[in-house]
């Protein structure tokens, strides 16, 4: 199941509340934010009563002395600044909470994914985790600031005003009142929609940041079969779904202000003709008439909150999915350290699957310290997943896999895989300058190691051609250098990282002639000294190897020196025979 296909969750408002421990190391300001917008309401209230008050010093009792009368007419800007005052710091304190909680929130997402073992990367979906940590945590926030604001403020300003304007004038507020209820239905029925629809949104634009990502990592193949146009129409078929979807939501939440509006004007056309019936003063008129304005603005928004909720409590759900998701390697809570290793990697009767489908069964071998194996066999023998459980990204299904007597489960990550370096085919560089790049094999290094780990894997001379030497930005994935450059930049990392341990995952496999010699050069500078296994697709590799393991369908068929297997394997010299003489499909790798 991939992420975006991760069915909904039960309990949403219990996922919400899991949120708010976000929250908690923000409190004081939050509550601040909380406590100006109570001050904020209150000042409804008093616009309530005093503006009728301004109105009668002005055209009803004139008797008042000019002194009294200008100290009335200044209550209304009085009463205007401190709500100024007092909305700014509620918006600009819940802002601050808000967009340090967004922060936490996608540290925290991050963090988490760091930690899980590629299985839940093999199950994901590229463009649906960066959504989710990009756009689902925006939606999220405001489940825990906004929504949180609103249901405190507006609920406490519409209590108020409403007790005003019963104890002002019963009769008439209770009608005003009873009018609330006419917004409750479309209210329910619209979040409903808003939930379904931002749901649907939000896992569509997953869709669209991952065939962004495709098709800017793919470029050069769609390029080159000429498919710009299928992309075209495959991407506004994605962006014309998440159009939908939008409006969707635009609809839903925007015909409910218009729909309450309409209330509001019914509601001021029955308490103008009641004030012409009961012939009220104009002042109590205006009390009465801006404390039903003053009820409009919560009523209002709090129709919007419940739709806002509607959709950060689908953000919710999809962001829980992820932090809720749990690694298959996880270490022991007693794991020690693992000695640098000296003897020898085991693997006692390994099996490993894929799901339902084995791709390991009963593999049994012993590596010694110091010596060069190389893994061969068609494709999808498990030669890659082998490799990948020695500086354990998964852990087998059944059977161990042990070094100096060690089972791995019961050492810690940090102290194995800083034995281990890894090279692969699929180079992976980052958008960093050359020396940082090097440096990732050891963060502490000096400027003098960086170079000399550079020099070991032949890679200083075209180093020092770029424009800026070391200092070159070499682009997202290396774009910017060759294969062979890739190559030696990754060999100088794990030379720099000087492992016991090296694994290589045809690293020469896709290189040309050229780049292969230099990169076999660079190779030579690293396994000296060290345990190496190397899953080999030109024959120069393997014939170096002190050990050839020979895979087909999950198990060892063959094991042995080249010259041993050619004189007596049959798997491993017909892989051979394919490769050199092009009898067919097949070959080493």
């Amino acid at each position: 199941m991939t992420t975006s296909e991760i069915p909904p969750r039960s309990g949403q408002f219990q996922n919400w509340l899991r949120l708010f421990a976000f929250l908690t190391p923000y409190r004081a300001r939050f509550g601040g934010a909380l406590l100006f917008g109570v001050v904020n309401g209150l000042t409804s209230l008093a616009l309530m009563k005093g503006v009728p008050r301004v109105w009668d010093a002005v055209f009803g009792n004139r008797s008042s002395s000019p002194s009294l009368a200008a100290a009335i007419i200044l209550l209304v800007p009085l009463i205007m600044l401190a709500r100024a005052i007092s909305g700014y710091l509620s918006a600009y304190l819940m802002s601050w909470v808000g967009t340090r909680v967004i922060t936490d929130i996608r540290q925290k997402v991050f963090a988490h994914i760091q930690d899980l073992s590629l299985d839940f990367f093999n199950h994901s979906n590229v463009g649906d985790l960066i959504s989710r940590i990009n756009n689902d945590c925006q939606q999220a926030q405001s489940a825990i600031t906004s929504v949180v604001a609103d249901a405190i403020k507006h609920p406490f300003t519409l209590i108020v005003v409403a007790g005003a304007l019963l104890h002002k004038d019963w009769r008439f507020s209770l009608a005003a009142v009873l009018l609330a209820p006419l917004c409750i239905l479309p209210i329910t029925i619209y979040g409903r929609k808003v939930r379904r629809a931002s749901k649907l949104a939000q896992e569509n634009q997953g869709e669209i940041v991952s065939r962004l990502h495709e098709n800017i990592t793919g470029v050069r193949v769609v390029k080159a079969f000429h498919m710009e146009e299928h992309e075209k129409q495959k991407f506004w078929e994605t962006c014309f779904r998440q159009f939908g979807y939008q409006m969707k939501m635009v609809r839903s939440i925007n015909i409910l202000s218009p729909m309450i509006e309409l209330v509001a004007a019914m509601g001021a056309s029955a308490a103008l003709y009641y004030a012409w019936q009961s012939q009220m003063r104009s002042a109590d008129f205006w009390e009465l008439l801006l404390g039903i304005f003053f009820l409009y603005d919560p009523i209002k928004n709090l129709s919007k909150l419940h739709t806002t909720l509607q959709k950060s409590l689908a953000s919710t759900d999809r962001i829980l999915a992820i932090l809720d998701a749990k690694s298959s390697v996880v270490e022991a809570p007693a794991a020690r350290e693992l000695a640098p290793v000296r003897a020898e990697i085991r693997l006692e009767k390994v099996s490993f699957r894929y799901d339902s489908q084995w791709v390991l069964r009963e593999v049994s071998l012993a590596i010694p310290h110091g010596t060069t194996v190389a893994l061969v066999g068609p494709s999808g023998a498990g030669k890659t997943t082998l490799l990948n459980l020695l500086p354990r990204f998964y852990d087998p299904a059944e059977g161990r896999v042990l070094m100096d007597g060690t089972d791995l489960r019961e050492v810690t990550l940090r102290s194995l895989r800083s034995q281990i370096a890894l090279v692969t085919q699929d180079t992976i560089l980052f958008n960093d300058t050359i020396r940082n790049n090097i440096r990732y094999g050891s963060m502490e290094a000096s400027e003098a190691q960086v170079e000399a780990a550079a020099r070991r894997a032949h890679a200083h001379d075209f180093i020092l051609h770029q424009p800026f030497g070391y200092d070159t930005v070499v682009g997202e994935k290396g774009v910017k250098l060759s294969g062979g450059q890739k190559q030696r930049l990754a060999i100088a990392r794990a030379i720099l990282k000087n492992p016991r341990i090296l694994l290589l995952d045809e690293a020469t496999s896709a290189l040309d002639t050229e780049s292969e010699r230099a990169v076999q050069a660079a190779l030579d500078e690293l396994i000296q000294g060290r345990t190496v296994v190397v899953i080999a697709h030109r024959l120069s590799t393997v014939q170096k190897a002190d050990i050839i393991v020979v895979l087909d369908d999950g198990r060892i068929m063959e094991q042995g020196s080249h010259a041993d297997l050619m004189a007596g394997g049959k798997l491993y010299r017909r892989l051979h025979d394919l490769q050199f003489h092009g009898d067919g499909p097949g070959g080493l790798g």
